[in-house]
Order: C-alpha cells, then sequence, then structure tokens
C-alpha cells in the first residue's frame, strides 16, 4: 500500500490548473485538483453528468453558480453540487496553491 500526502509533491509549473486522480472506479472519482489564479474562462460552465462534492483544503476560491449565487470558499469549507447543477471557478488565491478534494460520484 503506498501513503501519499496530499499536500506534498505539488506541481512546480501551475500554468494550468492541475487535475490528479487519487481513485478511481466506475461509481467514484476522488481527485486532487490544485489552482493558482485559475478560473473558469467566462461564458463557459461546468456542466457534470455525476454529483461533485467539493472541499477547500488549502487557500481560497469563489464558485459561480447559473442562478448568480457566489459562494466563498476558505479552508475547510466543502459544498456538494448536484449533477448537472452549472457553475464554475470564479477566482482563486493568487498568492499561494489552493488545493481542492473533489469527490464525484
Amino acid at each position: 500500500m503506498d501513503k501519499a500526502n496530499i499536500f506534498e509533491n505539488l506541481a512546480k509549473d501551475l500554468t494550468e490548473e492541475q487535475f490528479e486522480p487519487l481513485v478511481n472506479t466506475d461509481n467514484v472519482l476522488v481527485e486532487r485538483i490544485i489552482s493558482k489564479a485559475h478560473v473558469t474562462p467566462a461564458g463557459q460552465w461546468y456542466d457534470q453528468e455525476r454529483s461533485e462534492w467539493v472541499m477547500v483544503m488549502k487557500g481560497a476560491a469563489k464558485l459561480e453558480f447559473e442562478t448568480g449565487e457566489l459562494l466563498s470558499l476558505k479552508q475547510g469549507d466543502h459544498v456538494n453540487i448536484g449533477a448537472h447543477v452549472k457553475h464554475r471557478v470564479a477566482w482563486t488565491c493568487e498568492q499561494t496553491e489552493t488545493i481542492w478534494l473533489a469527490v464525484h460520484y
């Protein structure tokens, strides 16, 4: 069994947002996402087939929903996003990495 730490082995080049699967089965995907000043391009929305539970482990972010709701997330905050609930990343911290733990089910 391999042991890992969610805060270690971060990519040095964060030009692009990083998505790292930690567990991937037919029924569930658990991934670490690393953002630093990343946002979803204007006018684009995530519209996912599966529900997603996401937690900010480090840093801060803002999620925007198609309804106009803007949700600010800080370390330890989490939210469950239902399947096909359109959302986008409106902001992530510029000074430090935002490390997310996401569970798609």
